[in-house]
């Protein structure tokens, strides 16, 4: 197995080792499934997770692949999760379309676009999908 696929491989099942961790217990890495595939991690219900640990930061080109998988598995929730070298698997980025988050302060003002997306880090985007219903 190469380099990147093993840091591919250790950065899922980091995520995966997270999720359950935090009371997602059916969480699990999805098997590749090739151009139809619906994200990187499964066992949360209409959630689709995609997952990066590769340093090439290609964030634009994540997002749209994230945003292609959770169509493919029919997700409504989705979240692109980057490794951040140097910190707890808690502390890496999530990524998610703001408007799929229903907070008051992001109604207030301005129209943002579809494509814009709110940073935050993993722990934060778990708490928030409980906060939500998702198991």
């Amino acid at each position: 197995m190469s380099k990147s696929k093993q840091r591919g491989t250790d950065t899922e099942t980091k995520v995966v080792r997270y999720l359950i961790s935090e009371g997602f217990h059916r969480a699990e890495r999805r098997a590749l499934k090739g151009k139809l595939d619906e994200g990187d991690v499964t066992g949360i219900e209409g959630v689709c997770i995609e997952v990066k640990g590769d340093r090439s930061n290609k964030l634009s080109a994540w997002k749209a692949e994230t945003v292609e998988e959770a169509k493919n598995a029919g997700a409504g929730m989705y979240l692109l999760v980057v490794r951040v070298d140097y910190k707890p698997v808690e502390r890496w980025e999530a990524h998610v379309p703001w408007n799929l988050l229903d907070i008051p302060f992001m109604r207030m003002g301005g129209e943002l676009e579809d494509y814009q997306w709110v940073r935050m880090d993993l722990q934060l985007a778990v708490r928030w999908l409980k906060a939500q219903g998702y198991s």
